[in-house]
């Protein structure tokens, strides 16, 4: 299913005039490129570089005659078609920076590489002789001086702190590359793909074709081999059966193999508008057709841009009301919609999940969840979820994250099911960690997984609300309103107190209500008296005397439910403390700015 998917992405980027490379191209970033005439002289070496705001380099992508894999002692025998790294094109040694003394065996083994590309360039010359681009960098090739000439040049050295720099030809005269001339590209059309293939019946397809044995590498995924992984392989006697080894076991065309590569390379390319990264999981989506989701998708996840901090909430008050009107249904909501997790494991690649939907059935969930973490705040109406998610991380950083949480989190959303357990466990842990720090995005997630968690059994007379809910009688509530009532009262007592009854007690109270509640009642008695003015007193007494109705007596233990309700009910009521506050113009500030 994952493959026909991608082989169908292919297709419709062909179908909709923005196509992907032809079967044997493929996009490959190329930093820079040597400029010959049509005589086979060197004219320059130019930098397809550009620089983005912290500096970064970044080059451009070209499309060139798709690469074969490279392994084993023997390696070097493989060169590309007019393209490759400095070693195979100008015979240079790799070195550890520019002027580095190079050592033996790489010289030997750049030479070889150089033979190697040199042989494949002749080769391509008796077959085309008559293509100009291929006659000059045939020309260039046997001739040492211009080579050195590249060498030498300025260019080269920021060439040489490239490790394994790509280069390609392009002729002074033509706009395109010479391997990207039609006399080349039809020339690589006629090129078998692996000699070695065998006729059979392809699972993407259901036609008889070559099947394809070594699948091409998908490059991209976060953690994986630089070379790239694969996703079908086998490699070990113990993965074959029937007397069938490597791609034999799972019979993929030749022609479905290089489509879905192809397609999960683009999704993945970098910078690419479909990819996200969560944690240790690369996220990549598409649909059969363009949509406001395939293009906004990012905005429900990923960090706001610094340029653009509200795309996020616009893109999701846009969701919002087309799903209201029904006018994402009815324009794009029979559309399918997709979306891959992917992993590295060693040479391969892991499924960490795999989604399809229409594109209205990912859009109402999506609605849904931003429904539920919508909460009383000051800042950001809709946060995305990767923030929402650091917030439960230890120094709030992405790697302190448990790897799988992310996306079993992302799961969940997508397919209406309840939040992992281990989601809320990390928020209450964090929480307790910094000492009762019940910040507007933990909130969100408590109130998300309680809410999540009703409807999947039911009840939804127990949801919680977005604001204070002054009819919301559960135990765990009511204690978290109170301990933050009794914590106003002793600030309000005590102005200017560094440390409040939260940093000290806010664990075991939102744990074992019975072992602390009694301490701070005695205490707020003693608060009461220390207020200047009898009207606060008043107004405390009665905040205090509202919530206590409702509770017959402390219990010793709170279940992982009643802890988090203890911290919505904590975190709506001082809410509600500040806003009153600002109605008396005071200047106290609330607590649990987002993050």
């Amino acid at each position: 299913m994952i493959l026909q998917a991608l082989c169908e992405y292919y297709d419709r980027r062909q179908a909709a005039g923005n196509p992907l490379p032809p079967i044997g191209f493929e996009e490959k970033e190329i930093p820079f490129v040597i400029v010959l005439t049509p005589e086979g002289k060197f004219v320059q070496l130019k930098d397809t570089r550009e620089f983005q705001e912290k500096g970064k380099a970044i080059a451009k992508a070209f499309t060139v005659p798709q690469g074969s894999k490279r392994s084993g002692a023997k390696s070097y025998e493989t060169a590309y078609c007019l393209w490759d790294h400095f070693g195979y094109v100008l015979n240079q040694p790799k070195v550890t920076k520019p002027g580095a003394a190079l050592s033996a065996k790489e010289v030997d083994m750049a030479e070889k590489q150089h033979q190697a590309f040199v042989g494949l360039v002749d080769r391509l010359h008796a077959d085309l002789p008559n293509d100009k681009g291929v006659q000059a960098v045939h020309t260039f090739l046997h001739d040492e001086s211009e080579k050195e000439k590249v060498r030498l040049s300025a260019e080269f050295q920021e060439c040489l702190k490239i490790s394994g720099c790509n280069l390609t030809f392009q002729l002074s005269t033509e706009s395109y590359l010479a391997c990207q001339s039609p006399d080349v590209r039809q020339w690589i059309g006629e090129q078998p793909l692996d000699t070695e293939n065998q006729d059979g019946i392809c699972l993407v397809t259901g036609e008889i074709t070559k099947v394809s044995r070594l699948h091409p590498a998908v490059k991209g995924v976060w953690g994986a081999q630089m070379a790239g992984a694969n996703i079908v392989s086998f490699n070990i006697d113990s993965f074959n059966s029937w007397g069938k080894d490597k791609g034999n076991n799972a019979p993929i065309g030749e022609e479905s193999a290089f489509k879905y590569t192809t397609a999960l390379n683009q999704l993945l390319r970098t910078n690419s508008p479909q990819r996200l990264q969560l944690n240790d999981t690369s996220v990549v989506w598409w649909s059969s057709g363009d949509n406001p989701i395939e293009k906004d998708f990012p905005a429900f996840f990923n960090d706001a841009p610094k340029d653009d901090p509200d795309r996020g909430t616009r893109a999701v008050r846009q969701l919002l009301e087309s799903i209201h009107t029904s006018a994402f249904i009815e324009n794009t909501g029979s559309e399918r919609f997709y979306l891959l997790g992917l992993s590295p494991n060693a040479a391969r690649i892991a499924v960490r999940f795999w989604q399809v939907g229409t594109v209205a059935e990912f859009g109402q969930q999506l609605a849904r969840w931003f429904r539920d973490i919508e909460i009383v705040s000051k800042n950001a109406d809709y946060p995305p979820l990767k923030p929402l998610l650091r917030s439960t991380a230890l120094l709030g950083k992405d790697e302190n994250l448990p790897p799988h949480l992310v996306g079993e989190t992302v799961r969940a959303i997508l397919m209406g099911l309840p939040l992992p357990a281990s989601l809320m466990q990390s928020v209450i842990k964090r929480i307790k960690a910094e000492q009762g720090e019940v910040t507007p995005y933990r909130a969100r997630l408590i109130k998300a997984f309680l809410n999540r968690s009703y409807r999947h059994q039911n009840i939804t007379n127990k949801e919680v609300t977005m604001a204070y809910n002054p009819e919301e009688k559960r135990i765990g509530y009511r204690l978290g309103c109170l301990f933050a009532v009794l914590e106003k009262l002793q600030s309000d007592a005590n102005p200017g107190l560094n440390a409040t009854i939260r940093d000290r007690y806010y664990s075991s109270a939102s744990c074992n209500p019975k072992s602390v509640f009694g301490t701070l009642m005695r205490l707020h008695a003693h608060h009461l008296k220390k207020l200047p003015h009898r009207g606060q007193q008043v107004v405390a007494e009665k905040r205090i005397g509202e919530i206590m109705a409702d509770i017959t007596e402390f219990p010793a233990h709170l279940s992982l439910e009643e802890q988090g309700l203890f911290a919505i009910g904590y975190y709506h009521q001082r809410q509600v403390l500040f806003t009153k506050q600002s109605k008396e113009q005071t200047t106290d500030e609330p607590e649990g700015d987002e993050e």
